[in-house]
């Protein structure tokens, strides 16, 4: 029985992977305020555009950043 149950146990990290487990989805406000969390997200939706840029996450922290730019070129 442990022999079967060692090779169960070196695959669930996996599964977890695979399972897609995605992040709770953040408002634009959210990202606003939260500056790192936003970075990164964009940086992760770059680097894997095909899979993550129709995600509502990528969606809310791209415009979360156009808000931001925009505002700072404002008078």
């Amino acid at each position: 029985m442990k022999k079967h149950l060692l090779p169960i146990l070196a695959l669930l990290p996996l599964l977890f992977v695979l399972s897609g487990c995605e992040r709770e989805v953040q408002s634009v406000e959210w990202y606003k305020a939260n500056n790192a969390e936003r970075m990164e997200v964009i940086r992760e939706c770059k680097a894997d555009p095909d899979r993550l840029n129709k995600t509502q996450n990528c969606i809310n922290a791209k415009q979360a950043n156009r808000e931001i730019l925009n505002a700072g070129s404002k008078p």
